[in-house]
């Protein structure tokens, strides 16, 4: 009797995955040089083109072998701009970048910014954040932030933590489960949250900020959007800005952060924490949160940031829906090309809610799932309030995605 062919699924996520096979089946070292990047899709969308440089990048693309989408009217000249969606493998996006280089137009800037696209695909990009006196090594594992709120009022645990002894104490109970930055925040930024006096936050803050310093030397982050609160927060020991406008409220923060050559966390939000739960809507999506996350850190490296000293959060929760909430880590990937490490916190949120039909002091589980869910989607860092339980997550998360089997 004949022996009965049949194929399997093998999932290729890198040419690493793909030289492993071709090796397992007894491919050549040239022919797996040759194939593995052969051997991965990629689709890479390039906004607001003109018609004559659609017409130019769909022909380049089919001219390798790949293909472009554009919009129906390019060919009937009833467009006078379009979107395209370059599509291909590796081993084409690369020959395009080199087509690109003879071509005129800007298409030679455009060539490089894929090339840096395609090396922020990898999957263990060179990723660090540097902080100061310190520098994260993210690429060789997922940090936990953990989350202290000096507040009467945050969503989750406001009030809990508003005298030092207690925030400190905390903070060191993260730091023991396995914390890897500690996030002090004097502002709530719940949904409909009125904004406090820069006074008020001061004194919140910068006590405790102080405190924990002085009883751990890792790195401590200020959650603040104004510039004064992250220059005396500086002073008195932190090593991260967290601004949840991406530096837009308060524009001094950026030269601030420069100057103390802190780190950063830029974050998109719709609106503001008073009105950002208001029917919020988006034409594109992560379109939009790239594009604002991509100006945020022009706009910080303008100011002498080091493009070594920024992370991007996309907001989860902030002038979102539950849909957009979801969306957002589903379609994560697309923020890699930025080439910053990103930090996603879903802890306790809203959305989780709504899905899980739970209330706040009832969303570990559901904290547990979305954390997981980001790492595997690109997260490198997670602002969390249960750092233990996310901790353990998040490493075994890790184990199975470098799992060479």
């Amino acid at each position: 009797m004949a022996d009965v062919l049949s194929p399997r699924i093998v999932l290729i996520s890198s040419p690493d995955d793909a030289a492993r096979e071709m090796r397992r089946i007894g491919v050549s070292d040239g022919g797996v040089r040759a194939m593995a990047p052969k051997a991965q899709s990629v689709v890479l969308k390039v906004s607001g083109a003109s018609v004559p440089l659609a017409h130019i990048l769909k022909q380049q693309m089919l001219s390798i072998g790949g293909d472009a989408a554009v919009a129906r009217g390019v060919l009937t000249h009833e467009v006078d701009s379009t979107d395209v969606l370059l599509i291909g493998t590796l081993a084409q996006m690369g020959a395009l970048v080199g087509k690109l280089s003879y071509q005129q137009f800007g298409l030679p800037e455009l060539g490089e910014r894929i090339a840096a696209a395609l090396v922020a695909l990898a999957p263990r990009p060179r990723l660090v954040l540097r902080t100061r006196h310190h520098t994260l090594d993210l690429a060789k594992k997922v940090h936990v932030m953990g989350i202290l709120n000096v507040t009467p009022d945050s969503f989750s645990d406001g009030g809990e933590f508003l005298q030092p002894s207690a925030a400190v104490e905390h903070a060191l109970e993260m730091v023991a489960d396995g914390a890897d930055i500690i996030d002090v925040g004097g502002q709530s930024s719940r949904p409909g949250s009125e904004t406090i006096s820069e006074s008020e936050e001061l004194k919140r803050t910068i006590p405790i900020i102080e405190r924990i310093h002085e009883a751990w030397h890792g790195p401590i982050s200020v959650d603040t959007f104004r510039a004064k609160v992250a220059e005396e927060s500086l002073k008195a020991g932190a090593s991260i800005v967290n601004d949840i406008t991406a530096f837009t409220a308060e524009p001094a923060i950026a030269q601030i952060t420069a100057r103390f050559e802190a780190g950063c966390v830029l974050m998109h939000m719709q609106g503001t924490p008073a009105t950002m739960q208001e029917n919020p809507s988006y034409d594109d999506l992560m379109g939009q949160i790239a594009l604002f996350l991509s100006s945020a850190i022009a706009a910080a490296t303008g100011a002498g940031v080091g493009d070594d000293q920024i992370a991007i959060d996309p907001g989860i929760g902030f002038g979102k829906t539950t849909a957009h909430n979801l969306a957002i880590l589903r379609h994560l990937p697309e923020l890699r090309v930025l080439g910053k490490p990103i930090l996603v916190g879903p802890s306790r949120k809203g959305f989780i809610g709504r899905v899980l039909d739970l209330q706040v002091d009832d969303r570990l589980e559901g904290t547990l799932a979305a954390a997981a869910y980001a790492v595997a989607q690109g997260a490198r860092i997670l602002r969390v309030h249960d750092v233990k339980p996310v901790v353990r997550a998040a490493k075994l998360v890790e184990a199975c995605m470098s799992s060479p089997a």
